[in-house]
């Protein structure tokens, strides 16, 4: 096993907000229990800001399963994506839909040294679609590939919003997993893990920090099927208008960017958003500030309706619209969505974009009504016939 150096930070370290004592010391081949069952730590998977994740075998059995660790929080509180979990867990339909959402085999708490932290234990997935993306030519997922990811994606959508009554507010492409189309991926991570032990570095008494290991990935196989994950910022009552500042800035919708009340045609919006980035690995909107966002969409989308624009808070509406609803900033040259695309198979792709990315959300298609959509359709021509004109 590779010694690192003490003084260089990496993995969860290397975040500006970093305090080790929030994070569990876990390390490989320890076992932490639960009520159900005991697991034991093979390797590290990854890290965020507020969790790592970690392959683990189920004591006595030969079945593998992945441990999310979160960091420590005050006596007697819930896990909010513990409890978006468990209630969908707890719902009787059958929606197809509910296969494209991960589930959760059980939650429990244990005790650090410096305080309580949750614990999720899932079925292993594969990559994120963001990591299979980046193995790709240019980083581009053909027609066909898309096609079943945005189809897969609406109907967790279309289960989530009408069903289970939740919205999800962070999809991107790191939370969103292939399902394992083969057992080769764990097989070769812990024949790896014992020739060629993680390279570490030993903190304290308590703590030692591994590096992660991913799981293999192959571009000669066809993906997985894409799987929504993550629900640390998921809340619930999705057609009731919620406050708050959500989504990553490149996928944020208008309302949220305005500080409107927000519901769960917000997923839409970015969910059409990151359908863009799939597809031509670039940002529909690539601003850095909200500002420059909102420049973006009015150069892509045409100005906002005065009316939308209206309904923002005051103080921030006013920073980029007049008193009746008019862009204040620079000149704005159009740049409509598209404009450079050619092709039958662009046409139906651009259609569809077009009604998930609206300024106003009572104007997007709902999941279920964009599923309807004749791009989607099984069957559909899927070779790749957009091109950027020179």
């Amino acid at each position: 096993m590779t010694s690192l150096t003490s003084t260089n930070a990496i993995e969860e370290e290397t975040y500006d907000d970093y305090v080790a004592e929030q994070f569990y010391p876990a390390y490989i081949g320890e076992v932490v229990k639960s009520l159900r069952g005991e697991y034991e730590i093979i390797g590290k998977l990854g890290y965020g800001r507020h969790s790592t994740v970690w392959l683990c075998r189920e004591r006595g059995e030969n079945t593998f399963y992945t441990l999310k660790i979160t960091i420590s929080h005050p006596p007697n509180t819930t896990n909010r994506e513990a409890d978006i979990y468990n209630h969908i867990q707890s719902l009787s339909s059958q929606h197809e839909g509910r296969g494209y959402v991960r589930e959760l085999q059980e939650s429990f708490g244990i005790e650090g040294p410096d305080g309580k932290h949750w614990c999720l234990v899932h079925q292993p997935l594969g990559v994120s679609l963001q990591e299979w993306q980046r193995g790709l030519p240019e980083g581009r997922l053909t027609g066909v590939v898309l096609r079943g990811v945005v189809r897969s994606l609406l109907q967790a959508l279309d289960f989530l919003h009408e069903e289970a009554g939740v919205i999800h507010t962070d999809i991107q492409a790191s939370n969103i997993l292939l399902t394992l189309t083969t057992p080769s991926p764990i097989r070769t991570f812990i024949a790896a893990e014992q020739e060629h032990p993680s390279p570490h570095k030993t903190v304290d008494q308590y703590r030692t920090i591994y590096r992660s290991r991913r799981l293999s990935v192959s571009l000669d196989l066809p993906p997985g099927v894409a799987t929504l994950t993550d629900f640390g910022n998921a809340v619930q009552n999705a057609h009731k208008p919620h406050a708050g500042l959500i989504q990553p800035l490149m996928c944020r919708a208008p309302e949220v960017v305005l500080r409107m009340p927000w519901d769960g045609r917000a997923d839409v919006w970015n969910l059409g958003v990151l359908m863009w980035q799939l597809r031509f690995n670039q940002h529909l909107f690539d601003g850095v500030t909200e500002g420059e966002q909102l420049r973006n969409m009015i150069a892509s989308l045409g100005p906002p309706p005065r009316e939308f624009v209206l309904q923002g808070r005051l103080g921030v509406r006013e920073l980029y619209f007049d008193d009746d609803g008019v862009w204040k900033g620079e000149t704005v040259k159009p740049n409509p969505i598209g404009g450079s695309l050619e092709g039958e198979e662009a046409e139906g792709f651009l259609d569809l974009l077009k009604e998930m990315v609206r300024w106003v959300p009572e104007e997007r298609k709902s999941a279920r009504e964009l599923l309807g959509h004749a791009w989607l359709a099984p069957g559909t021509n899927g070779t790749d016939k957009e091109a950027r004109k020179q």
